[in-house]
């Protein structure tokens, strides 16, 4: 892996453990296994790193997002593995790292709400769109609404005053919503899919 990457890659994840002010270019370079000068060669300042870090973890969950639709048989499979990459990206995020980006980086906070009211609401109306061609999803509702509802849930589930760790396992907090939403625009033959999926024993 080039230099550049491996650093950009650790600080990343030091940002997402421990929140973006406390990690210092020090830590990045000691992480990394390279000096703080052979770091500053490559980014001018911590707020360059910053900057890189975030777009490139935006444009990873952008390719994950189209490799899912490519690589699931139906509509439901694809949101399910959607699913599952973002309990697994939620295991790996401090909430500080998302709070100091709304208040320390407002440009690069406004980025990742572009990114979620672009690529996200895109991902969400091409899959109902795809559940609905599938015989998976019904017809009957709107669509803007929909996406923007299952939205908000994802959001949702981020924010630890309604989900509290103390109280709740993410995991379980992000499939009870997701069941809830699929059984509720699916088909009888789409509730049979998500039962499957989902090992839901229905009546």
């Amino acid at each position: 892996m080039p230099v550049k990457d491996r650093i950009l890659e650790t600080a990343l994840r030091m940002f997402r453990m421990y929140g973006i002010k406390s990690v210092t270019m020090f830590d990045i370079s000691r992480e990394s296994g390279v000096s703080k000068k052979t770091v500053y060669e490559h980014f001018r300042d911590k707020e360059e790193l910053v900057q890189e870090g975030i777009r490139t973890m935006l444009n990873g969950h952008g390719q994950h997002l189209e490799d899912f639709r490519q690589q699931s048989a139906n509509a439901i499979e694809e949101l399910l593995k959607e699913v599952k990459y973002m309990e697994e990206m939620g295991n790996t995020i401090n909430p500080v790292m998302l709070y100091e980006m709304q208040k320390y980086h407002p440009d690069l906070w406004l980025e990742v709400e572009t990114f979620k009211k672009d690529h996200l609401i895109r991902a969400i109306t091409a899959n109902l769109e795809r559940g609905i061609q599938e015989g998976c999803y019904r017809n009957d509702f709107k669509l803007n609404i929909m996406a923007r509802m299952r939205l908000l849930q994802l959001e949702t589930v981020f924010q630890p005053a309604l989900f509290p760790a103390t109280e709740f396992n993410m995991p379980d907090v992000i499939r009870e919503i997701t069941a809830h939403f699929l059984l509720g625009i699916a088909t009888a033959e789409g509730r049979k899919l998500v039962a499957e999926y989902l090992q839901i024993k229905e009546d």
